[in-house]
C-alpha cells in the first residue's frame, strides 16, 4: 500500500492533463499512487490517459461535480496521506517529499499546505500566499481563504473525522473542507512554492457570482452548525456573511431579480444589523 494517494479529478481537460500527470511522475518522492477520477468527460481526456494507464488508477464516473469526484477518489484510497491536484495545475518536483517530511517532523499536524505560483501561457505571474500560518489557523482561515487545493496534503484520518466534501457546493467545497479540518486539527505551512496554478479562460473560479454565493453558503454553514465557536469567530463569520450576502444581493439586483436581491439583503442585515447603515448609500434598494 502506498503512503500517499495523489487524487486528480478531471473533466474535459485533454489540453492540460498530460502535463499535470507528468509533474507527478517527476516527483523525487516515489511512495505514491495516482488516482484519476474522470468526472464524465466527453472530449478526448480518456484517450490522453492511454499512455499512462500503467502508472495510474483510472476511474470513470458520471458527471457529478468537483466535490463528488474528490469524494470518489478518497473512497478508492487506503493510503495514510491524500494529496489533491487539480487537473490543470503542476507540482514542483520536491512537493511530496517536503510534505511527507513535514508530517514526520510534526506528528500533531493534520494538513500541510504551501505556496503556489500563478502562471498563464508559460509565464509566471505571482506567488501566494505572501504570509502563511501554522498551528491552529482556524481564525485566520475564516478571515481569508489562503489554502490552494493543489498545495495540500492531508492525513486520511482527518478526512475520516470531518466527513466528505460537501457536494452542495460547486466552488466552495474546498474552503468548507479546509475550515472543518482547521477547526479540529493543527496545520503546517511550507514557505516554498509547491505548485504552479494555471490561469486560463475556463478556470471554474472565474465565475464571480457563483464563487461569492458559495462562500456565503460556507460561512453560513459554519456559523449555524459549529457549536463551539468563540465570540471572535462568530464576529468574523457575521461580518463575512453580511459582506458576501450584500455582494450576492447586488449582483441579483443588477440582473433584475429584485425579490431575490431583497431576500439576500434582509438576511445579511439579520446577521449584522449595523451593516444596513454601512450600505445605505448603495444604488440597489429592493
Amino acid at each position: 500500500m502506498p503512503t500517499v494517494s495523489v487524487i486528480i479529478h478531471t473533466y474535459n481537460n485533454e489540453k492540460y492533463i498530460v502535463e499535470t500527470i507528468e509533474s507527478v511522475l517527476s516527483q523525487t518522492y516515489d511512495d505514491y499512487e495516482i488516482i484519476v477520477v474522470d468526472d464524465g468527460s466527453v472530449d478526448g481526456t480518456r484517450d490522453a490517459f492511454l499512455p499512462y494507464m500503467h502508472a495510474i488508477r483510472y476511474h470513470y464516473k458520471e458527471n457529478g461535480g468537483i466535490a463528488s469526484a474528490k469524494n470518489a477518489g478518497i473512497g478508492l484510497s487506503e493510503a495514510k496521506f491524500i494529496a489533491f491536484l487539480d487537473h490543470d495545475d503542476l507540482w514542483h518536483p520536491d512537493k511530496l517529499k517536503l510534505q511527507v517530511e513535514c508530517f514526520n517532523e510534526n506528528p500533531q499536524v493534520g494538513l500541510v499546505y504551501g505556496k503556489y505560483t500563478t502562471f498563464r501561457d508559460g509565464k509566471d505571474l505571482r506567488t501566494k500566499p505572501e504570509k502563511g500560518y501554522s498551528g491552529w489557523i482556524f481564525k485566520e482561515l475564516l478571515s481569508k481563504s489562503f489554502i490552494q487545493t493543489s498545495t495540500v496534503m492531508v492525513k486520511m484520518e482527518c478526512l475520516d473525522a470531518v466527513g466528505p466534501y460537501d457536494e452542495q457546493f460547486s466552488l466552495g467545497d474546498e474552503y468548507d473542507m479546509f475550515l472543518r479540518i482547521a477547526k479540529k486539527y493543527q496545520c503546517s505551512f511550507i514557505d516554498q512554492g509547491l505548485t504552479r496554478y494555471r490561469l486560463h479562460d475556463t478556470n471554474a473560479s472565474n465565475n464571480d457570482f457563483l464563487f461569492d454565493k458559495d462562500n456565503l453558503g460556507v460561512y453560513k454553514k459554519i456559523y449555524n452548525t459549529f457549536s463551539d465557536l468563540d465570540g471572535k469567530e462568530k464576529a468574523i463569520l457575521r461580518r463575512r456573511i453580511a459582506r458576501y450576502g450584500m455582494k450576492v444581493a447586488e449582483y441579483l439586483y443588477h440582473q433584475g431579480q429584485f425579490i431575490e436581491s431583497k431576500k439576500y439583503q434582509k438576511d445579511a442585515f439579520n446577521y449584522l444589523p449595523f451593516y444596513k447603515r454601512i450600505t445605505s448609500n448603495l444604488i440597489f434598494k429592493a
